[in-house]
């Protein structure tokens, strides 16, 4: 479990980056705006905050490749497309729904990593 620490510290903070760029970005109706980009100072701090998650995640990164093989630590990346997806859940003004659909398609991709992680252990 120690050499995957440098892993999940990686896609904890990708989760994270990913949260707070959405945070960080509105829905404006009338399309983008280089000028309507920030609607607040907070929107600013989830914008630096996140692409600060960003760099420290691929550090971390570069430090899961030297105790894994990129065959093992690359399928593992894709518990991040769960977390951020159940993170989204509780961002205020998402659309997201809870689907059959949308836990069918979490499962495959758990199901793919524990298939990934399984093979290369044999």
């Amino acid at each position: 479990m120690k050499k995957y620490r440098w892993v999940i510290t990686s896609i904890l903070l990708v989760t994270v980056a990913q949260v707070l760029l959405r945070l960080a970005m509105h829905s404006d109706a009338n399309g983008f705006s280089v000028i309507s980009i920030f609607r607040s100072r907070l929107e600013i701090l989830y914008l630096f905050l996140g692409l600060f998650s960003y760099i420290l995640s691929l550090l971390s990164w570069t430090r899961a490749l030297r105790s894994l093989s990129l065959s093992q630590a690359y399928p593992l990346l894709s518990i991040s497309y769960i977390l951020v997806w159940v993170a989204s859940l509780f961002i205020p003004n998402e659309q997201n729904l809870l689907s059959w659909q949308a836990l069918l398609g979490l499962g495959c991709i758990v199901s793919g990593v524990c298939l990934i992680v399984t093979i290369k252990k044999n």
